[in-house]
């Protein structure tokens, strides 16, 4: 087993990543070429013409090839409707920039794309991360917390600010979303207050402090002693995403699992090109890279692909006969209702610092939740 954890050990970083103020900025893109402003299926402006220059471009990703496909597959239509101009060389599993150089990197023009996660990040994209890391900020799936993201941080100065500071331009976002504990032994999760007497490995300080404080014991590790820890019985379990739990062996040793119907903690990953190169395209080219980034097919592939990819733990749990249980109803209320004094005290810390906004970007996103329609049919 842990020559098997060893194999992956690259694997399931790139993985958890997928699934880190002050002036009012404006976007390096008009209202008409930015990706909310534009719905359009993929294919649907073919007419478009690109008669700008030939160009290659450099593109990072953290992940491996087969989970950076959907990015990739868009790439190539651009380069197929702009008559093979317009190329895109890949690096992939961090091979160009790691992922915690890759905001520098980017923004200093050493590749051209890259994603980037917000959480590597944190005291740079405080609105766009910290905020949107409030605990069960009622995003409930990665399909229905990037439609969301997608649908309205182009429109939020204060997060948009962050990127144009960091000289890099969003083309899409990615919700890092979902919550779940696995336990070594039968237990029964209900509210809060059944956590008591627990050793709980997670990674998050906000829910270390709210353990401890029901009389948990939060146990900081990483990933890789996820399985020896469990199964040495040196802790009771662990909380992570479900694919984190299983891809290290944590879940394989399980007896019980519960899966929060609201993400605890809802990170932001980003699909970012260079601020510069951005505003050096014309403005046909703007247009196809936002109706290829933004449009009916890359979100048609994305669903599938995120479905697949959760399925397959799901799948991998029933398996080996692993009973697992969903929180909702007034029981995930519960958790939400005693999480909110600690997320409370964590923007109250973010306005002493002088994010002065926190309340207000906060507020923004329970209004986004509430009106989300879907995207293309999708929820």
């Amino acid at each position: 087993m842990k020559k098997l954890l060893s194999i992956v050990l690259a694997t399931v970083m790139l993985i958890s990543l997928f699934g880190a103020c002050g002036s009012q900025p404006t976007t390096s893109a008009s209202p008409a070429q930015s990706p909310q402003g534009s719905s359009q299926p993929s294919g649907e402006s073919k007419e478009l013409v690109y008669n700008g220059p030939k160009m290659e471009l450099t593109v990072n990703f953290s992940s491996n090839e087969a989970q950076a496909k959907v990015f990739m597959d868009a790439f190539k239509r651009i380069t197929q409707r702009t008559g093979g101009k317009v190329t895109f060389v890949p690096y992939y599993s961090s091979s160009l920039l790691a992922p915690t150089e890759v905001l520098d990197g980017l923004g200093s023009g050493l590749c051209d794309i890259s994603d980037v996660t917000m959480a590597n990040f944190p005291e740079r994209f405080v609105y766009t991360h910290q905020v949107t890391g409030y605990p069960f900020l009622g995003f409930t799936s990665i399909a229905m917390a990037s439609g969301v993201m997608n649908n309205v941080i182009y429109d939020n100065k204060l997060m948009m600010n962050e990127f144009k500071t960091a000289k890099i331009y969003p083309l899409f976002f990615l919700g890092v979303w979902g919550t779940a504990m696995a336990f070594k032994n039968n237990v029964k999760i209900t509210t809060p207050d059944s956590v008591k007497g627990l050793k709980l490995v997670t990674d998050n300080r906000v829910m270390s402090k709210f353990l401890a404080d029901k009389g948990a014991t939060p146990v900081a590790q990483p990933p890789t002693e996820f399985y020896s820890s469990m199964s040495n019985g040196v802790v009771d379990g662990v909380i992570n995403g479900i694919h984190v739990i299983n891809i290290f062996g944590a879940l394989a040793i399980s007896k019980s699992v519960y899966v929060f119907e609201r993400s605890f903690s809802t990170g932001t990953r980003a699909i970012c090109i260079n601020d510069a190169k951005w505003n050096s395209f014309d403005s046909t080219l703007r247009q196809i890279f936002t109706e290829e980034m933004q449009g009916a097919q890359l979100w048609k592939d994305a669903v599938e692909y995120w479905t697949i990819s959760d399925k397959s733990h799901y799948d991998d749990a029933a398996k080996w006969n692993i009973p697992v249980t969903k929180i909702t109803g007034s029981d995930m209320q519960a958790w939400v209702d005693a999480l909110k004094p600690y997320g409370d005290e964590t923007l109250k810390q973010l306005k002493d610092k002088g994010y002065t906004e926190v309340d207000n970007v906060l507020e923004f996103w329970k209004k986004s939740i509430s009106e989300y329609k879907g995207r293309y049919g999708i929820s």
